[in-house]
């Protein structure tokens, strides 16, 4: 074979035409069938981005509401127990309403407070954790094939007094 290949020798068309090689006349069509495939894939692609990009934004929002809920819990600190045993104690009703109205007045109303626990070390500084969850309901996944609608995100923050 003149071509080094073992390919058939190039040919006109009937008309006498551009010359038609085995390659293009068996490849005819192929990127047409192609490319709805691929742009099938960067549409599915590009919603799973939007999605995973929202469940993380949530995710950071949520955290940042855990904290400041916290640190507004610090607040229920009994002074006057503290000023008699010069022991640090938190009032437990207190935290939970100063959380509630925290989380209620924040950027994530909808969240959801799952715990609110004040840990005594033992003679340590006290540490209160806040726990919340938050739904997020997905945009784009619902459309795709067995596809989730909502996903849950929990967070938790631990703070303390002294340090």
């Amino acid at each position: 074979n003149v071509y080094g290949v073992d390919r058939p020798i190039p040919r006109r068309d009937s008309r006498g035409g551009n010359v038609l090689t085995w390659a293009r006349r068996t490849e005819c069509g192929t990127v047409l069938l192609m490319f709805p495939a691929a742009a099938l894939i960067m549409i599915v692609l590009g919603a799973i981005a939007v999605d995973v990009s929202l469940s993380q934004v949530r995710a950071r929002e949520l955290e940042m509401v855990a904290a400041s809920a916290a640190n507004d819990a610090l607040g229920a600190l009994d002074v006057e127990h503290l000023r008699a045993t010069s022991e640090i104690r938190f009032d437990p009703a207190l935290a939970k309403t100063i959380v509630t109205e925290s989380v209620a007045t924040g950027p994530l109303p909808s969240a959801n407070i799952r715990s609110i626990t004040i840990t005594d070390l033992g003679g340590a500084t006290p540490q209160i954790a806040v726990t919340l969850t938050l739904v997020v309901e997905l945009i784009m996944s619902p459309a795709l094939p067995g596809g989730i609608g909502s996903t849950t995100i929990t967070r938790t923050r631990t703070v303390s007094i002294l340090g």
